[in-house]
C-alpha cells in the first residue's frame, strides 16, 4: 500500500467558463496539485512536479512570454515543490521516481529540481516535446527549456498505445508500474498528447490521479467539457469530450476510487486551501 500527499505549487486564474462550459463569468484559481507519493520498496515517487520559479525564466522571451498573458501566474518560492519537500526533510537525492503526466509547463516546471530521479514518460508525449518549438510548441502548452534534455536518454517511457495491463472499467488497459499493482498508469488522451493517469492503491483507498483529463470534479460529474475556444489549444478535442466521458463512466462504476483533477477547486479545498 502507497502514501500519498497532496500538494499545492501555485496557480494561474483563468475565466471559469473556459474551464467548464455553463459556468458563471468568474476568474477561477487553477492551483497546479501534485501527488508525492511513498511506496514501501520504490521509496519516494512524484506525480508531476507543477510550477517552479524557473519558468518566470523560461517564458521571459518571446514567443514563450504569451503564456504568462494567457494564463497569469501567482507562484511563491516556498510552494516550489523542492522547498516543500525540504521543508519536510527531503532532499531531492531522495526522490526515486517522477511520472510526469503530461509536458505542459505546469505540470513539469519542477522537473529540473530532481536531477536523480527517473523519469516516467509517455513515449508520445516525449516525441512530441523533443519536436516542438517556438509557437508550435507554446500553441499545445509546451515550453521547451523546462524540459532537462540531457535526462531524456535515461527515460523510462511508456507506450501508451499498447498497453497490456488490466482494464479499467470505461478507461481501458494500464501499465503496471512497478509490478506490484500498486501504480498503474492509463492513458488520457485528449487534453495533451501523451497524457497519463495514474490509479494508486493507497492505505487511504484507491485513487486515479487524473492530470487534466478533467479540469474540475464537478466536470467529471456532470459531464461538461471545457469551453469550445480550448479546441485551439488541446491537442485533440474530440479525444478530450471522449476522456470526460470515460472519467463520468468510470466514476459511476468505480465509486471507491477517489478521482484527483490536479487543478480542481473542491480537491484543493480538502487540502484545507
Amino acid at each position: 500500500m502507497l502514501t500519498l500527499e497532496l500538494l499545492d505549487t501555485g496557480m494561474c486564474v483563468v475565466p471559469a467558463p473556459l474551464v467548464m462550459r455553463g459556468s458563471a463569468w468568474r476568474q477561477m484559481d487553477c492551483h497546479a496539485l501534485v501527488g508525492l507519493i511513498r511506496h514501501p520498496r520504490h521509496g519516494l515517487i512524484l506525480f508531476d512536479t507543477g510550477y517552479a520559479p524557473r519558468i518566470l525564466t523560461a517564458t521571459e522571451p518571446w514567443p514563450y512570454r504569451l503564456y504568462r498573458y494567457a494564463t497569469p501566474l501567482h507562484l511563491r518560492p516556498e510552494l516550489a515543490l523542492v522547498n516543500q519537500l525540504a521543508a519536510r526533510g527531503i532532499t531531492p537525492a531522495e526522490v526515486g521516481h517522477v511520472i510526469i503526466s503530461h509536458l505542459h509547463a505546469d505540470h513539469l516546471a519542477g522537473l529540473a529540481d530532481f536531477p536523480a530521479a527517473t523519469m516516467v514518460i509517455a513515449a508520445q508525449a516525449l516525441q512530441a516535446g523533443l519536436t516542438l518549438n517556438g509557437v508550435a510548441a507554446l500553441q499545445r502548452g509546451y515550453i521547451p527549456a523546462l524540459l532537462p534534455r540531457q535526462r531524456v536518454g535515461k527515460a523510462l517511457t511508456v507506450p501508451l498505445g499498447h498497453l497490456r495491463g488490466p482494464a479499467l472499467p470505461h478507461l481501458g488497459p494500464t501499465h503496471d508500474l512497478f509490478g506490484d499493482g500498486s501504480i498503474r498508469l492509463l492513458a488520457l488522451p485528449g487534453h495533451a498528447y501523451g497524457q497519463m493517469g495514474a490509479l494508486l492503491q493507497t492505505t487511504d483507498g484507491p485513487v486515479l490521479l487524473a492530470a487534466d483529463g478533467a479540469w474540475t470534479s464537478r466536470a467529471i460529474r456532470e459531464g461538461r467539457p471545457p469551453a469550445r475556444l480550448i479546441n485551439l489549444i488541446v491537442d485533440d478535442p474530440r479525444a478530450l469530450r471522449a476522456t470526460l466521458n470515460k472519467l463520468r463512466a468510470f466514476a459511476k462504476a468505480r465509486p471507491d476510487v477517489r478521482i484527483v483533477p490536479c487543478h480542481c477547486p473542491e480537491v484543493f479545498a480538502s487540502l484545507g486551501g
